[in-house]
């Protein structure tokens, strides 16, 4: 059995893989301050399923926020008594990113990494978490560039922080585009506004790449999205750690050709 776990900007997702995924989780990073907090989720993980801590065999984490990284990498460690892999800088890929002259996170790589195991290229991967990603991959399975929006939830924060008049808004979707009330209208501006956004730009990369493109979404408010978006898509909840899965399988296969 395989742990697996990132922590993104908003929550620390993790979960147990053995020849798929077992299990998921996610958890707000706001509410971990060091590694006993961590190693709690950990134990109650493996409390859930009856399983001892000798039965997790290996570990890979990745991370976007570098200051909460140690302290996963300390859980791992004395909650399994293993030495986790880490996603770093130095990580090698499958994925040819010539095209791409800026930073890329790891949590796009292992989603693009993982969506080239479900559909054919050329594609879309569609990540909805504390910002929404776009990544497309060409035919030939390169990274050829993408979109960062704010997420859905970021954008209503930001609407309410930023104005005098708006308070923040229940999270979901109003029965109309058209609101009958402040909140309602906020509502719909997050979340049919993002369906909305997000069919436009997919039609101007497919209009760009002149090519159809299968499209695949993930994230954690890609639930509340996918009623809206008029679209053909495929809903990949635990793409993330299922890159992550395979990321693990390469470096051990890896080393054991060496």
């Amino acid at each position: 059995m395989i742990f697996l776990a990132n922590i993104g900007n908003t929550n620390l997702t993790y979960g147990l893989f053995d020849r798929e995924i077992v299990v998921s989780e996610r958890h707000s990073i706001a509410d971990l301050a060091n590694e006993k907090d961590i190693e709690k989720l950990c134990h109650t993980l493996l409390a859930k399923f009856q399983l001892p801590a000798c039965q997790i065999t290996g570990a890979i984490l990745s991370s976007v926020v570098p200051e909460k990284t140690p302290l996963l990498m300390g859980a791992v460690r004395n909650s399994f008594s293993l030495e986790p892999f880490l996603i770093s800088d130095e990580t090698t890929w499958k994925i040819d990113r010539s095209a791409y002259s800026g930073i890329l996170g790891t949590d796009r790589l292992l989603c693009c990494q993982a969506a080239l195991k479900k559909c054919e290229p050329p594609l879309v991967v569609i990540d909805c978490g504390t910002a929404t990603t776009l990544n497309v991959i060409d035919s030939s399975e390169a990274f050829v560039g993408g979109v960062i929006l704010p997420g859905v939830f970021m954008g209503m924060q930001a609407l309410a922080a930023a104005t005098s008049l708006l308070n923040p808004a229940p999270f979901s979707a109003p029965n109309s585009v058209l609101g009958k009330n402040t909140a309602e209208c906020m509502q719909s501006g997050a979340i049919y506004g993002a369906a909305a956004q997000l069919e436009g730009l997919i039609g101007q990369i497919r209009r760009e790449m002149k090519k159809d493109l299968s499209i695949i979404i993930t994230g954690g408010n890609a639930q509340i999205l996918l009623p809206h978006i008029g679209l053909p898509l495929h809903y990949e909840p635990d793409l993330l750690l299922e890159g992550l899965a395979e990321k693990y399988i390469e470096i051990k296969d890896r080393g054991a050709t060496k």
